[in-house]
């Protein structure tokens, strides 16, 4: 079994903050106090998973530590139990704040994180789990900084809420394989042949290797040749196993704002239509490897037809088969499948719709992850589900927004008609690579048919790039022609007696995918495979509670990422 929560014990800014120390305890208020151009901040931390002990915290702004434009604010070493309370001076107006954290115990293992906006964390006057939730220091925000800082020339000055969402959004494959090579150092899970330095070094070196802006980016490749080693196919399993974590999976949709009293789903009755997926990774157990177990449950859709949500957030429904809690786009849900009796809990976020996709009415994505217990030996296993939400009147339009005509995530696939899409597939023990689809979406589904990629292939399997013997001598294929409405649940298409070819390894079973999601599955009877999209306009959603975007059009019409709550 594996354990794909971090023994790197991640920080999480539980963040009861002060904007000013009057106010903490109860006394004083009015507003953030200022000294000279600054505001005084009392910052309360916390290390989940397992406790660092006398971890060493720094808060910096401007930049995260080491990387130019970097300004200390804070340092600190945290308890026994990895908890620890630090005063710090924000400065005046909009300027990025990062939390950094280095594990005294392997200083390699060196983590960042974006926290938001000096003068929105100062305004908000106090920041706990009740306005800002799931705002982690991991291997996933240092990936998302080093892809950000990559695009942007080294530069944070234009790092917004807003400008993080969609980096995620749009880099989520390439984030998820840095942060990858991160868990697999941190976590010692094989033996690289280079010397790793620290791992946000390791980070931005992938990051700048792998041809992140060009139309054949290498990520994964890169990753796999810049440690080298034995570590080829367990960066080929982690990217599956991150996205299905509950604490980790989150990080890769969206980012986080200060959600104070904003819920992102207005009152109201909906339904709940989604895929979930048992991953077979492991949760809680030593991480001595990373092969799925030969058994687990098929991917099945999930469907709830009378799922309320209050006004302050509480979810529930009429059968008692959804419970949850939202706390402005970040969604914990209790979920039992009908159709096995299985309990899921989940974690995950909430973003808004082009309402050109659900005929005007403005639906929900929901991209989530979480545990379950294993029927066979009660293991703690991971699973993703993948929902959309919508009011109960809604209807899905496949083609109600336009691919863009000159995207800039499709990598490398080229298409004489429809739109082009790239898909990476992470097969534990088997392998990866990715597949260039052509696609003709109706208004009732899509048809596949493969795209043309890049001279040689470049960026379709990955193999090791610095002349060593080659992982993946054979890029993947698929087989899938028809995608179809699954009937009572439209918003997710399948695609029946589906095959699947990695690095020679044969899979078949039932494609899903979900509208607005980033990753589809190939239900097995062995085994669930993702299959993760390269970001593109179908797969954004935004922060805001509404996303109004023209019927066959593939632009914007809103902010699509706006951090207005």
């Amino acid at each position: 079994m594996t354990q794909t929560r971090f023994p790197l014990r991640p920080l999480v800014l539980a963040l009861a903050t002060c904007a000013a120390l009057s106010a903490c305890g109860g006394g004083g208020g009015g507003g953030p106090a200022a000294i000279g151009s600054n505001q005084l901040a009392s910052l309360t931390g916390t290390a989940i998973d397992a406790p660092i002990a006398s971890a060493q915290i720094t808060i910096t702004s401007g930049a995260p530590v080491g990387d130019a434009g970097a300004n200390t604010i804070g340092t600190i070493t945290a308890n026994g139990q990895g908890g620890f309370t630090i005063t710090v001076s924000l400065p005046s107006g909009s300027v990025p704040v990062f939390a950094n954290a280095v594990d005294p115990a392997n200083t390699a293992v060196t983590l960042s994180s974006y926290l938001g906006q000096s003068d929105a964390l100062a305004a908000a006057g106090t920041l706990n789990t009740g306005n800002l939730p799931d705002l982690d220091i991991s291997p996933v925000t240092t990936a998302a900084l080093a892809v950000y800082a990559q695009l942007n020339g080294g530069s944070y000055s234009g790092l917004t809420p807003a400008t993080y969402a969609t980096n995620l959004q749009t880099y989520n494959s390439d984030i998820l394989a840095i942060a990858a090579a991160i868990k697999a150092v941190g976590d010692n899970l094989c033996t690289p042949a280079a010397s790793i330095t620290s791992t946000t070094n390791l980070a931005a070196a992938i990051a700048t290797a792998a041809s992140l802006s060009s139309t054949s980016p290498t990520t994964l490749s890169t990753a796999i040749s810049t440690l080298g080693g034995n570590c080829a196919s367990v960066l080929a399993s982690l990217p599956s196993a991150i996205s299905a974590d509950p604490y980790f999976g989150p990080e890769l949709d969206l980012g986080d704002v200060i959600d104070a009293g904003a819920i992102a789903v207005p009152a109201g009755t909906y339904q709940l239509q989604g895929v979930v997926a048992q991953t077979g990774f492991g949760a809680s157990a030593s991480e001595s490897n990373l092969v799925a177990p030969t058994a687990v449950d098929p991917a099945d859709v999930f469907s709830d037809t009378a799922v309320s949500v209050s006004s302050t957030g509480t979810v529930t429904s009429t059968d008692g088969n959804v419970s949850g809690q939202l706390v402005g786009n970040l969604l914990t849900l209790t979920l039992i499948d009908p159709a096995t009796g299985t309990k899921y809990t989940l974690r995950g976020k909430v973003g808004s719709l082009p309402t050109a996709l659900s005929g005007g009415a403005q639906a929900y994505a929901l991209r989530s992850g979480g545990t379950y217990t294993a029927t066979t030996g009660g293991s703690t296993m991971l699973a993703k589900f993948d929902a959309v939400l919508a009011p109960t009147t809604a209807t899905p339009v496949w083609n109600g927004v336009a691919a863009p005509t000159s995207p800039t995530r499709n990598d490398g696939v080229s298409c004489s008609s429809g739109f082009a899409l790239r898909l990476d597939v992470f097969a534990a023990g088997a392998g990866g690579g990715s597949i260039g689809e052509c696609v003709t979406p109706t208004a009732t589904g899509w048809s596949l048919s493969a795209g043309t990629t890049g001279s040689g292939g470049d960026g379709f399997s990955f193999e090791d790039r610095n002349g060593q013997s080659s992982v993946i001598t054979t890029a993947p294929t698929l087989s899938a022609p028809t995608w179809s409405e699954v009937s009572g649940s439209p918003f997710v298409l399948s695609a029946a007696s589906a095959s699947l070819s990695v690095n020679g390894t044969p899979l078949s079973g039932t494609l899903y995918y979900v509208m607005g999601t980033q990753s589809a599955v190939l239900a097995g009877a062995s085994a669930n495979t993702l299959l993760h999209l390269h970001g593109n306009q179908l797969t954004q959603v935004s922060e805001g509670s509404s996303y109004a975007v023209a019927a066959g059009s593939g632009g914007d019409a809103s902010s699509g990422h706006s951090a207005d709550h």
